[in-house]
């Protein structure tokens, strides 16, 4: 059975996380870096078990501050994406103090107040806490059990992606183990199979170019509304949060009829509108 409207892949992970490296041991490839982010990267996987295929959308974002993140992730605009999303990878690197390991806690607490907000208490998405080399020696030590605690907490399931082999219960480790389980993950949106996918001919061969011109005119537009100064700090921040979102649009439109894309382009429009 082809799976032609499934559910995303959420990754995320603090700025030199590994996030890109975990993808290619788990799919097999990553995209490229465009700026010196990996926010607003996109990704896709073609997931194939004997009971369904499937291309499964990966949307990687950055989270180089945990409040401001959440603080995003937070507003009502953004539960459409999270409603969307059918399993999180939260990568982060094995941590060398308990400062950074406060981070991580913080994040996947972060993470899981988004989840709730937008889903409420019976969300059935899958979240994975994937710990990543450190090249920093020693780094600080926490048995596996203390991490399977921490992460149960917020109901991560933690993966070292170091390890091989089996676990006691027979299980796969490591990168195996995500891979597994979200081959054992319910994927299909549910929204149908008739008359879904990318129009190509509507959306044009320069979508891309079509979306970065966009995204200048809606910067300038809030510079001319809002009278920022010439801080390029800051318009690079105002820049690239407009980026992001305008790259959110692109991919939860993914998968939808012509009429359905463009009921969720006008309102996705208006609501950036609003914003400016």
């Amino acid at each position: 059975m082809e799976i032609h409207n499934p559910r995303r892949i959420l990754a995320v992970g603090a700025p030199d996380s590994g996030v890109l490296s975990l993808l290619k041991d788990l799919t097999g490839s990553a995209p490229e870096l465009i700026t010196d982010t990996t926010a607003g990267l996109s990704h896709e996987w073609r997931l194939e078990t004997k009971y369904y295929t499937a291309k499964l959308p990966i949307w990687i974002d950055e989270v180089p501050n945990v409040t401001e993140w959440r603080t995003e992730f937070m507003k009502p605009e953004a539960k459409e994406v999270v409603s969307v999303v059918g399993a999180w990878i939260y990568c982060f690197k094995k941590p060398v103090t308990e400062a950074e390991a406060g981070i991580i806690k913080e994040t996947m607490q972060a993470v899981a107040q988004v989840i709730e907000a937008a889903c409420g208490y019976s969300d059935d998405q899958v979240r994975f806490a994937v710990a990543m080399p450190q090249s920093t020696t020693p780094y600080l030590e926490k048995s596996a059990e203390d991490w399977d605690e921490l992460c149960m907490e917020h109901g991560f399931e933690f993966v070292d992606s170091e390890a091989k082999g089996k676990n006691q219960f027979g299980e796969e480790t490591g990168i195996k183990r995500v891979e597994d389980a979200l081959k054992a993950q319910e994927w299909d949106s549910g929204d149908g199979d008739d008359d879904f996918g990318f129009d190509d001919d509507a959306f044009g061969e320069g979508l891309d170019a079509e979306e970065r011109e966009m995204g200048m005119e809606l910067f300038g537009m809030k510079n001319a509304v809002h009278g920022l100064d010439d801080d390029e700090e800051a318009q690079v921040e105002e820049l690239e949060s407009l980026m992001r979102r305008m790259v959110t649009i692109k991919e939860t439109s993914e998968g939808m009829s012509e009429a359905e894309r463009k009921r969720f382009a006008a309102k996705a429009v208006n609501d950036l509108m609003k914003d400016l």
